[in-house]
């Protein structure tokens, strides 16, 4: 509020006005101050411009802190703002009743009463005034946040969803289904059946922000089935997971997106087999490292999208942490685990 592009203009206003508003209600008449009304109405001017420059300059320092939470950030405006009215009525008042009274200063004790009091009614105003703004301006970024979130959010989904229904998933998997059907029916049904869970939890996984690990999990478990199914000794996948893990809770479809990054940039085959592990030790967070045997591709961007919304919306939900762990020899993201409190 303080940073108004016409803030001068408002200054004289609110200047003019409380120096009027003071003359209607005969302040001067109960008061007598001793001073011309003129020396009066520029003192006005002057603390109210001294006051809201103070708060200004006071405001821009703090704004550079980001300070947090926002209620901090209230008080130490408020306790900076007093400081800076003391300084303003004592800095400007003292001179001024110098040269407009006499030079007994006991004759200075009600006028300096009188103009401590209208600064810190300005002051009051001032930040009550500036309050409202902050809260305003906070409400405003909270809504653009969550706009941001929902658009990563649906940006994630909707990534994971094309990565599975491209013409080359489905037709790599209408492949493996066709060469199953001849050689064993049994194999051919349980392939059918994780084909669709797939299907399933990713249509589904829209309607939460988090899902629990061991659901993760579960769905991680159909996604490498078809994978291994697919490529046989080409791929090998090692799940260690604690016990103590699986009741926390992760973003839908997270891993999934991680495991389909690692198969579509490395390469795949019996001479050259790639190791997935999913690791989660320490009930703090969960790792998914591959050996690195880069292939070109021919869309990169929806790697770097993928891990970037990824990284976006943990940074959302205040969990920081999302790390990318690149060495010549693997390639490894670790993603925080969430814990709920249980509700009493």
């Amino acid at each position: 509020m303080f940073q108004l592009r016409f803030r001068y203009v408002f200054m004289f206003l609110l200047g003019a006005y409380s120096f009027l508003n003071t003359l209607l209600i005969e302040t001067f008449d109960y008061y007598h101050v001793g001073a011309d009304k003129w020396i009066i109405f520029l003192l006005f001017l002057a603390v109210t411009a001294a006051i809201w420059e103070g708060n200004r300059l006071w405001d821009n320092w703090l704004s550079k802190r980001e300070i947090k939470p926002f209620w901090l950030r209230i008080i130490y405006n408020f306790s900076g703002s007093l400081l800076i009215t003391a300084l303003a009525a004592l800095l400007l008042g003292l001179p001024t009743a110098s040269y407009a009274l006499s030079k007994d200063w006991q004759q200075w004790v009600l006028p300096m009463k009188l103009l401590v009091m209208f600064c810190f009614r300005i002051n009051l105003f001032l930040n009550t005034i500036h309050v409202i703004f902050l809260y305003m301006q906070q409400l405003e970024l909270s809504h653009q946040q969550l706009e941001t979130y929902k658009r990563i959010s649906s940006q994630a989904q909707l990534q994971s969803l094309r990565n599975q229904v491209n013409p080359h998933f489905l037709f790599n998997n209408l492949s493996v289904l066709t060469a199953l059907i001849g050689q064993d029916t049994h194999a051919s049904i349980e392939f059918v059946k994780q084909f669709s869970n797939v299907y399933r939890y990713i249509l589904k996984s829209d309607e939460k922000e988090l899902i629990h690990l061991r659901e993760e999990i579960g769905f991680i478990h159909s996604y490498l089935y078809l994978l291994k199914t697919r490529f046989d000794s080409g791929l090998s996948i090692d799940i260690n997971i604690s016990e103590g893990c699986l009741s926390a809770y992760i973003l839908p479809v997270s891993l999934q997106m991680l495991v389909e990054n690692a198969v579509k940039h490395n390469i795949v085959s019996k001479s050259k087999p790639l190791h997935i592990e999913i690791l989660c030790l320490d009930n703090e967070s969960i790792t998914i490292r591959n050996n690195l045997q880069k292939k070109k591709v021919d869309d990169d961007h929806s790697t770097r999208l993928g891990l970037t919304n990824i990284a976006k919306r943990y940074d959302f939900l205040g969990h920081q942490g999302v790390s990318i762990q690149h060495t010549e020899q693997s390639f490894s993201v670790t993603i925080p685990l969430i814990h709920l409190k249980a509700e009493p």
